[in-house]
């Protein structure tokens, strides 16, 4: 902290008492004591962290500061991960304080930005810090909401970025998922900002309890007492044994999915959320209870959504969007109380599902694990259908921080008195492994910061480089491994006390022992060479024999003939060695061994402990390396190109900025520009395109000779400095997309939403999303451009033909 005596700061601490009675009084409800601490601390530390459970009401203390700020003339900015839960708080803070009151700025959206109260994504804020760190000036408090978001790349970065270069005088309220480790969390903002007040509490404010669901009927997973069910161990065991003596009957799913339904129904568990791991999965759950009839609706209930529905298309100003709604949305099942929710989605779907399910009207959503993240609906049942997830490369079980997150929308707070958790029994996985999910500890959050070109560019504008690496070294990454360091090093001490002792234990028992101990060293460490050398010349043979290089470069004769030579010597002074003849050499080599073993722990340790020291310097120095060579900075200062770049955010800005500087997108027309931007901007559905670019010659060509021209240039480019990064053992870049240039050159053009086809297996939701990526893009690059420069004005009108209600709606 600086030493000014700053006034908003002194005020803050001359609060007085009548604030936090005044603030009370706006609530309808009793503040629960760890609010009340949390808020108090607001007074006394530089900030708080509120770890809390799902529901837990840990959102009152960021109210309570944005109250604080209205009441003294501060402003205030609310940040979240998410643009869907900007959106949704942008919407809760203007319903509570009145539209002059509260502004959004995300991606999309600008709306009264000057307000007291601005709501923006952490990107943006992040962006504000480098390019307008002024309009912070008069901010008191920022709120930092889904802080554990901190365990995901990027958005983790970004958030590490404005903890790290955010003004002094801000103070922080950080509000978090129950996370294990929030002290280290907290610890380390302190390092930065000062004191910081901590409020973690780990009591759900609804009971939570976790069923097994096996032959469509529910056994508890604890007692009254929080001990295993032995009954539901034992029966869980039995149906194991059962696959055992009926092997055709193996791996079949004992639970069907409408009969799990009735029975939440019948034990009257819903309204529930019902996660199936993929979208494909939960539409066919929605196919198999319309074809099962599964109605869970009064004639009342049915009515009022009706009524919801219709309400809700008439608010869709453009015909062609209401169209495209009317036949995406599945009004049969929604009347009758079953709807889907899931990223592939379009918003106004899933804001309409979730309006339906918190007045109740929805029963049973079937949802991915999107809808774990952040979004306000709270259920009285979750029902979990797959105790595995894929994670890219197989079908872990669920962590218990994963099971936690997914069970923290059970129990409605003030509604419910119970909520409850089924699991439904996995035939390929343990009742033990679901036990160690359900009793384990609550998730570690680990840091996923890594230097970006973006990065670097900003922080080189007006810094050194070593100014740069001070910052790198003040991340939570590398907070967390100089702390793991220590650990580290204090084992390496006990290495090395644990070598000495073992060098200097003498060899008791050993009879007529006359062996030096430099010979025994140099007798094992000339086994183990001469062992090396004989295995080069068996390669070097054999990649003779069968005329190739033997998966490597092939020998020469004159370097075999070396290898050779010097073969014969170590032999020949191994063989001629006493411990060769030593009684003991059995002994010799055991010890020899677990010398060699403490002296390989010992190297490997150490090399740990200093790539964790520098690790994050090591890989910014890559990234300037590359962006020198690039031509993006100059003598460590961003060039004009590098200027341009650095106020583009993306995992391809350097291409983006490269293609302008070239002016390969000088000359388009609006929709082809839309085009050729979004395949560096999107990512095609499942990651497909990254790291490679392949697939049919069609797919490679753009709507139009010109884009088809560009995006093989940006092609070119793309695989240049993939190259480039190679040498340098980076791996940033993301492959040009291929799914959505068709329909980017369309929707720029104006063509009706419902005649826009999609690729095959990409929903019309990813479609907005790429959409949106691309709009927010436009923004940027409108903004950094010189406006000297024509394509300037060719961006600004292809912002605007992008601009369809459908992107532009909070």
């Amino acid at each position: 902290m600086n030493g000014s005596a700053d006034p908003r700061e002194q005020a803050s601490r001359d609060r007085p008492d009548g604030l936090l009675e005044a603030f009370q009084a706006t609530l309808p409800f009793a503040l629960d004591p760890f609010q009340v601490e949390a808020i108090n601390k607001l007074g006394t530390h530089h900030g708080v962290l509120v770890s809390a459970p799902t529901s837990s009401g840990k959102t009152v203390v960021a109210d309570y500061a944005i109250f604080e700020c209205l009441e003294r003339g501060l402003k205030a900015i609310y940040t979240t991960p998410l643009k869907a839960l900007s959106n949704q708080k942008f919407r809760d803070l203007k319903q509570r304080y009145g539209e002059g009151y509260v502004g959004l700025v995300t991606g999309e959206h600008t709306i009264n930005d000057q307000a007291p109260v601005v709501v923006m994504t952490t990107e943006i804020l992040r962006n504000l810090i480098y390019e307008d760190p002024e309009r912070l000036r008069e901010v008191r408090y920022v709120v930092l909401d889904e802080v554990h978001y901190i365990d995901e790349f990027p958005r983790g970065a970004v958030w590490e970025e404005v903890m790290i270069q955010s003004p002094q005088h801000i103070h922080f309220v950080g509000l978090s998922a129950t996370i294990s480790n929030y002290q280290q969390v907290a610890d380390w903002m302190a390092s930065h900002r000062g004191e910081m007040g901590v409020v973690a509490i780990t009591q759900r404010p609804t009971e939570l309890r976790l069923w097994l669901a096996m032959e469509n009927r529910l056994f508890p997973l604890f007692d009254e007492h929080g001990n295993v069910m032995r009954s539901t161990w034992n029966r869980a065991q039995e149906e194991v044994a059962s696959d055992r003596r009926f092997p055709r009957h193996r791996n079949l799913d004992s639970n069907n999915m409408t009969r799990v339904i009735a029975e939440l129904v019948r034990q009257e568990m819903v309204p529930a959320i019902y996660f199936i791991f993929s979208r494909r999965g939960c539409e066919e759950a929605l196919q198999r209870c319309a074809m099962r009839k599964v109605d869970l609706t009064s004639d009342a209930e049915k009515k009022r959504i009706a009524a919801v529905v219709a309400d809700r298309l008439a608010q869709v100003n453009e015909p062609d969007e209401r169209k495209l709604y009317q036949g995406m949305l599945n009004r049969e099942m929604l009347t009758q109380g079953v709807a889907v929710h899931h990223a592939g989605l379009l918003p106004f779907v899933k804001e309409l599902v979730e309006e339906l399910f918190q007045a109740g009207l929805i029963k049973v959503v079937f949802a991915t694990e999107t809808l774990a993240l952040g979004i306000h609906m709270p259920a009285r049942a979750v029902v979990i259908s797959s105790f595995t997830k894929f994670d890219g490369r197989g079908f872990p079980a669920l962590t218990s921080g994963q099971l936690t997150q997914l069970m923290g929308r059970a129990g409605r707070r003030g509604i419910d008195a119970v909520g409850h958790g089924v699991i439904l029994k996995d035939p390929e996985v343990d009742i033990g492994v679901i036990y160690e999910g359900a009793m384990g500890e609550d998730m570690v959050v680990e840091s996923k910061f890594a230097p970006t070109y973006n990065m670097a560019l900003n922080l080189l504008r007006n810094r050194d480089l070593a100014e740069a690496e001070s910052l790198m070294e003040r991340s939570f990454g590398q907070f967390q491994r100089r702390e793991a360091a220590e650990v580290r090093r204090r084992e390496l001490e006990n290495l090395r006390e644990r070598l000495t002792d073992v060098e200097a234990l003498p060899m008791k028992g050993l009879a007529r022992d006359q062996c030096r101990q430099a010979d025994i060293e140099e007798y094992f460490r000339d086994e183990a060479e001469l062992r090396h050398l004989r295995n080069r010349m068996r390669r070097a043979r054999r990649a003779h024999w069968k005329g190739d290089g033997g998966g490597g470069s092939p020998m020469s004769d004159e370097e075999f003939e070396r290898t050779k030579k010097r073969a014969g010597e170590v032999q020949k002074r191994h063989e001629k060695s006493a411990v060769r003849k030593c009684p003991n050499i059995r002994a010799h080599r055991d010890r020899e061994s677990e010398l060699w073993e403490l002296r390989e722990e010992i190297r490997r340790t150490t090399e740990e402990i200093e790539g964790a020291t520098h690790e994050y310097r090591d890989h910014l120095h890559a990234l300037v390396q590359i962006l020198e060579e690039a031509g993006f900075l100059y003598g460590q200062r961003p060039s004009e190109k590098g200027l341009l770049a650095s106020r583009i955010y993306g995992e391809n800005s350097l291409i983006i900025s490269e293609a302008i500087h070239d002016g390969w997108l000088d000359g388009l027309e609006p929709a082809e520009l839309c085009a050729v931007l979004i395949s560096v901007v999107a990512e095609d559905r499942g990651g497909r395109g990254r790291r490679q670019y392949g697939g049919p010659a069609q797919q490679r060509r753009g709507p139009t000779g010109a884009s088809t021209q560009v995006l093989r240039q940006l092609r070119s480019l793309y695989f240049r400095f993939q190259q480039l990064e190679q040498a340098y053992g980076e791996d940033t870049l993301r492959a040009p997309s291929r799914d959505y240039v068709d329909f980017a050159y369309r929707w720029a053009r104006g063509d009706a939403l419902d005649s826009i086809p999609m690729p095959d297996g990409v929903d019309f939701g990813d479609g907005i999303k790429a959409i949106r990526s691309l709009y927010s893009t436009l923004r940027q690059m409108e903004w950094a451009i010189p406006e000297e420069m024509p394509l300037r004005r060719a961006v600004y009108t292809a912002m605007r033909a992008m601009e369809r209600d459908l992107i532009r709606r909070v």
